[in-house]
């Protein structure tokens, strides 16, 4: 009976193994998502952060 569980339970394992196997080759889903885009959010950021004052050292 033990050798019986034993097998079992290693044909269960194996069987999960191959299934997640087969799985995890399999190509993934297309998802293509349109998003509207009005035309004010299509312009570059202001750079405000990038003032050089430099000063000429005498």
């Amino acid at each position: 009976m033990n050798k019986r569980v034993r097998l079992f339970i290693a044909l269960l394992i194996l069987g999960i193994s191959i299934s997640l196997l087969i799985w995890g080759y399999s190509p993934n889903r297309r998802e293509v998502i349109d998003r509207d885009i009005p035309p004010a959010e299509m312009q570059l950021p202001t750079p405000t952060s990038l003032h050089f004052a430099l000063t000429p050292v005498s």
